[in-house]
């Protein structure tokens, strides 16, 4: 074991070394979204055009997208144990500061796309269709989060508002 080995193996550790070194890997790309992956749970109120206000419990999940695009699949359950339920689901793709994608209304049968931009704690998107078209904003920050839709068509009801936890 001579100096011929000495010097193989130092070349083979730093092929090795360079390899790994941070300088040489692809950067992962970062996804804006991130922060809002998994389960939250609370409460929501639907704001009617003509009535009282309706409040139940809603669930919303946020799974990251496993195609390798920044985005997540949202999930949207809310239901009040008797007469309302919304079950929604939302594909987010995420190219630096523009969200597109799709909706779609599982109860009604219902969907169409999805656009808007990324925001400092969320995202803010047009949600358009043939049957329906609306506003939704949502915004989290550690252990709380906002949504909200605001329908173009206020007859249907004028704001659908849920505060959700996950901690």
């Amino acid at each position: 074991m001579g100096r011929s080995y000495r010097v193989a193996t130092y070349v083979a550790v730093a092929a090795i070394s360079s390899l790994l070194a941070p300088e040489n890997r692809a950067a992962a790309p970062i996804d804006p979204l991130a922060s809002l992956a998994g389960r939250w749970v609370g409460m929501a109120t639907v704001s009617s055009a003509s009535g009282p206000d309706s409040s139940f419990k809603c669930v919303v999940t946020y799974v990251a997208r496993k195609d390798g695009v920044a985005g997540m699949r949202q999930t949207l359950r809310c239901e009040d144990g008797a007469s309302f339920k919304l079950h929604a689901a939302t594909d987010l793709s995420v190219e630096g500061e523009k969200v597109t994608g799709a909706w779609q209304d599982k109860i009604n049968d219902i969907g169409g796309t999805v656009a808007g931009t990324v925001t400092a704690d969320g995202f803010d998107v047009q949600l358009s269709g043939q049957f329906f078209a609306a506003h939704m904003a949502v915004a989290g920050q550690g252990c709380v989060q906002s949504v909200k839709v605001l329908p173009q068509d206020a007859s249907l009801f004028r704001e659908l508002a849920a505060n959700l936890k996950k901690c």
